[in-house]
């Protein structure tokens, strides 16, 4: 079965959109090695699509599934609580279908609902249509719902093109197309690229204009432009994001100007770590990157100054280092774009990162005050387990998806019969639901084929009562054992740790894992005893816990990051791009219509044309592509060429063009006829007359 990249399905035609995916796969790099990297299921079959495995969506790696309310739910403008009842069916049907792809495939989908036509759409109906749509895929990490192209929408009348609608179905213009897919694919970047967890700012020239150490803290300038960085900035701490700051300056000066300006929407309770100095700015993130515990790798780094940019580069280059425009206004645009800082879905967990981070320097100062025995037998540390429930499915995936170092099974996937979740307080604060287990019966035994532990809470004692509620789990039921799953990583050597010290046999499977088997009663009698593994796992005083390499954060670098937030901002830019990858064949002689014609066919068939005599279905043009170009002439020349005429006739450039020029020429004749005949509408029959008789003279 041929390997699809991305698979599309729509309620209406979509196949417009496939240059644009196109060109953005080939920006980003993405499904280069798909037998297709863009296919289209078949005109309006969104659900036979989603309910097939064997279809488009099931082969592909990504999904995007277009929709329009006017397409789904028949309106009857004189019935409109029918329409919005059936809108809520539709969204109901839609929402289970899409589950039921997901979990055929595996493959991350963006749905787009896409703005109803002018003409025959209710907006009331697509409105309530979308509203149910991202309520049911709320915090969802399979599904992601998009109801506009923010942040590429062009004008309002720039979105529809009611002829093309209505010659062939096609009911967006060119620019809306580009707008629609650079949103989807941003979405499914954002859904299937590992995210940066530290976002690290400059202060002089990002933050605020200005030289704080020249122009004192009263004399910098937070300006409405400058402003908006900083609201940026707090919609990331929102997210879960650790906000640091990494600046060469006075610290003292730095923290005045935060108290100066207490309206700021981002304060230094929300910093998670600051290095304020004069050491090279590559020490200070990997300074910062020890405290946090976290691989230089998950960090963004923002920057105005060409030169520390270039430092950092070359110190660490693990960080993706990104140059903000000097221009506070287009600083914050550029951020607006920066598509790594976006994320597609935000858990509990994530918003309370920054706290936790802070609560974790409490336990770090008071275990650097007494024994590692002491720490822990004065931390009263609470761990409560209980089931999986629906509240839990976004945290459970996001474990899974991020867990490495504390993962036995090495598993993303969670497919066992019965869920665990683990939450996890101590005197300092609550880590939040920091464990998961996975497990099945099988005959006498209890098997977890999952068995993770985040990093933040790991060697305090908490993988050890996971386990031995397994094993109070198993005797409760019957069952003589439990065994836990393991499969070799390059980072989970913490997991090996834990399991060499248990008193356990081992039953290799397969070729790469085994079966660690304890007897139940073995199993619920574990305890946490502190000793050297502990005190690896929980780092030496003064950090927070080991260091948790993440993948990097994608064959987006820093040059094609800064590309996109500064040259692809908008649709026309976006459209611009893609025909400067195409140039146009000048060809002498020719007319300014003839030459408009060919750059028209340059874009939109698949062998450009190099002269004036070159046919349109030789060059590859099929029905679609000939709407797209009727709806190209109307919009640039203002007259309509007969759809059925021209395809059932092999038509040149040449004749084309002409057609063209003869159906201006006749409108410009019938509106001079017109006006001439609302003038004589006007005259009386002795003006008529008289009018006649100069003629005649």
């Amino acid at each position: 079965m041929n390997k699809i990249g991305l698979g599309v399905a729509a309620t209406f035609t979509a196949e417009p959109l496939e240059d644009a995916l196109r060109f953005w796969l080939a920006e980003l790099g993405i499904h280069g090695d798909a037998e297709e990297a863009v296919a289209f299921a078949p005109y309006d079959q969104v659900f036979p699509s989603l309910l097939d495995s064997g279809s488009v969506l099931g082969r592909a790696r990504a999904a995007v599934v277009l929709v329009r309310a006017e397409d789904l739910v028949a309106e009857d403008p004189a019935a409109e609580q029918d329409g919005l009842d059936e809108a809520d069916a539709v969204a109901t049907d839609l929402a289970a279908a899409l589950r039921t792809s997901v979990r055929a495939s595996g493959s991350p989908h963006v749905l787009v609902v896409c703005p109803p036509s002018p003409e025959r759409g209710s907006p009331e109906v697509h409105a309530r249509l979308a509203s149910r749509l991202v309520r049911a895929f709320e915090d969802d990490r399979a599904v992601s719902v998009l109801t506009s192209a923010e942040p590429y929408e062009p004008a309002p009348e720039d979105v529809h093109d009611a002829f093309a609608d209505r010659t062939g179905n096609v009911p967006y213009t060119d620019r809306y197309f580009a707008a629609l897919a650079a949103a989807a694919v941003r979405r499914l970047h954002a859904m299937t690229t590992p995210r940066p967890k530290v976002v690290a700012v400059d202060c002089d020239g990002t933050l605020w204009d200005g030289v704080v150490g020249e122009d004192g803290p009263d004399g910098v300038v937070i300006g409405p432009e400058r402003l908006e960085i900083w609201r940026e900035l707090a919609r990331q701490v929102a997210a879960g994001r650790l906000l640091c700051l990494c600046s060469k300056n006075e610290e003292k000066d730095v923290r005045e100007v935060f108290a100066r300006h207490p309206e700021l929407p981002v304060g230094l309770d929300d910093v998670a770590a600051m290095r304020v100095g004069w050491e090279a700015k590559s020490v200070s993130l990997r300074s910062i990157a020890a405290e946090l515990g976290l691989g230089l790798d998950s960090f963004v780094f923002l920057d105005d100054s060409p030169v520390e940019c270039a430092e950092v580069r070359a110190g660490c280059p693990e960080v993706l280092t990104l140059r903000l425009p000097a221009d506070a206004a287009e600083a914050a645009a550029f951020l607006r774009h920066c598509w790594p800082l976006d994320l597609a879905a935000v858990t509990e967990a994530d918003r309370e990162r920054t706290r936790r981070y802070q609560e974790e320097r409490q336990r770090e100062q008071a275990r650097g005050e007494m024994s590692l025995v002491d720490f822990f037998a004065t931390l009263d540390l609470r761990v409560t387990i209980t089931p999986a429930g629906p509240g839990h499915e976004a945290r459970a995936a996001q474990l899974a998806e991020r867990t490495n170092q504390f993962n036995l099974s090495g598993t993303r996937r969670l497919d066992g019969d019965e869920k665990f979740v683990v939450d996890v307080r101590d005197r300092f604060g609550d880590y939040g639901l920091v464990g998961l287990t996975d497990v099945r019966t099988e005959g006498d035994t209890l098997r977890a084929g999952a068995f993770l532990l985040s990093c933040r809470a790991l060697g305090r004692g908490v993988e050890h009562r996971m386990l031995a509620h397994l094993g109070a789990l198993a005797r409760e039921r019957g069952l003589a054992r439990v065994a836990l799953e393991f499969r070799e990583t390059e980072r989970n050597q913490p997991a090996r740790d834990f399991l060499a010290a248990l008193p356990a046999t081992l039953e290799p499977y397969g070729e790469e894992a085994a079966w660690y088997v304890l007897d139940a009663a073995d199993a619920a009698a574990v305890v946490h005893t502190p000793g050297p593994a502990e005190e690896r796992a929980a780092g030496p005083a003064g950090t927070t816990g080991p260091v948790e390499p993440v993948e990097p954060v994608g064959h987006t670098g820093w040059a094609a990051v800064e590309r996109i937030a500064t040259r692809l901002t908008g649709a026309d830019a976006i459209l611009d791009a893609m025909r400067a990858a195409r140039p146009v064949t000048e060809v002498a002689g020719a007319s300014p219509v003839e030459a408009a014609v060919m750059r028209m066919w340059t874009e939109l068939l698949d062998v450009a044309p190099t002269s004036v005599s070159d046919g349109f279905f030789q060059l590859g043009g099929h029905s679609l592509r000939l709407v797209q170009f009727m709806a190209r002439v109307r919009a640039e020349f203002g007259v309509e060429l007969p759809f059925d005429t021209l395809y059932t006739t092999s038509f040149t450039v040449a004749e084309v063009a002409k057609a063209i020029e003869e159906r201006q020429l006749a409108e410009t004749d019938d509106e001079e006829l017109a006006g001439l005949l609302d003038e004589l509408a006007g005259l009386s029959d002795e003006e008529i007359d008289a009018l006649l008789d100069s003629e005649n003279g």
